[in-house]
């Protein structure tokens, strides 16, 4: 009896270690990569061949719909100039800099009404309205107010990251759980080392998705103001470009900017925030990544 007790242990530890090898092809079809590689081929097939039969059978077609083709012919020459390459640093040094802003006032803000009653109610109050309002509905009121179209759009940008960033983490905050919040009290932690030793890590999700969205809000803000007033920066960045493509009639044009908006996007979204995700909430397991079927 003892003997085979130990015989299914030794048996035990040889399964455990045992490793099962995959096809090569079967990998690849489970590659979430090459699955959204496939995926932006087909995307690609269906616009050319749908822009091709709006060009042969429609008048003017062209004006109406560019090929595929022709789009990423005309962003590569746009990328092999260096005045291209200047609305792109311009464009994302706006961008950058309205985020600071509205980011580092939402943080602000939420520390100070999660500390007291009252700022937790104004916040409660007045945080839907604003968070829902559009960014291109205050451009009016946001030039009558500074006189300055660059005033203007800052703010403009600005609140559009602020009160987005703000709602996400003023809801993180409203849902730390108790017990951790007890914790914080029971140190005798002040008020900012309760916020930022206990509050912050607990609500480090929704943080991280809150400025995500907050980013995305700053870029459709900004790109909207410049087609709405049209240059604020000198030469103006990437919105003046497409609504100045827009004027010339140049689809390829409007579409190549369109889509170096969505590569940037991409990059600030996968790349910057997908580094930040996995050396804070995947690597301490706030987040799982082995959730798709």
């Amino acid at each position: 009896m003892k003997a085979e007790r130990i015989y299914q242990r030794q048996d035990t530890r040889h399964l455990a270690n045992l490793e099962v090898k995959v096809p090569l092809g079967k990998r690849l079809l489970h590659s979430d990569w090459l699955q959204k590689l496939i995926i932006g081929f087909a995307l690609a097939g269906i616009w050319e061949t749908a822009a091709t039969y709006i060009h042969n059978n429609i008048r003017h077609g062209n004006m109406l719909f560019p090929k595929f083709s022709d789009t990423l012919i005309t962003l590569g020459q746009l990328l092999g100039t260096g005045d291209f390459w200047s609305i792109i640093g311009l464009t994302i040094a706006v961008l950058l800099a309205c985020f600071a802003i509205g980011t580092m006032l939402a943080f602000a803000f939420s520390a100070l009404s999660i500390t007291s009653r009252a700022g937790c109610n104004f916040l409660e109050l007045v945080v839907p309205p604003m968070s829902s309002l559009p960014a291109v509905a205050l451009i009016s009121a946001a030039i009558l107010a500074f006189k300055s179209n660059l005033t203007g759009t800052v703010f403009v940008v600005s609140q559009a990251v602020f009160w987005t960033v703000l709602a996400a983490i003023h809801q993180g905050f409203t849902q730390v759980d108790s017990v951790l919040k007890q914790v914080g009290q029971n140190y005798g932690l002040s008020k900012t080392a309760y916020v930022f030793k206990i509050l912050v890590p607990a609500v480090l999700g929704s943080i991280i998705t809150g400025t995500r969205l907050g980013i995305s809000r700053a870029f459709q803000a900004f790109v909207a103001v410049e087609l709405v007033l049209g240059s604020v920066y000198g030469n103006g960045a990437l919105g003046f470009f497409i609504a100045q493509a827009k004027n010339d009639y140049n689809p390829p044009l409007v579409y190549a900017g369109l889509f170096t908006i969505m590569i940037i996007s991409f990059l600030i979204d996968y790349v910057a925030f997908g580094y930040i995700e996995k050396r804070t909430i995947i690597k301490w397991g706030i987040k799982n990544i082995d959730n798709k079927k």
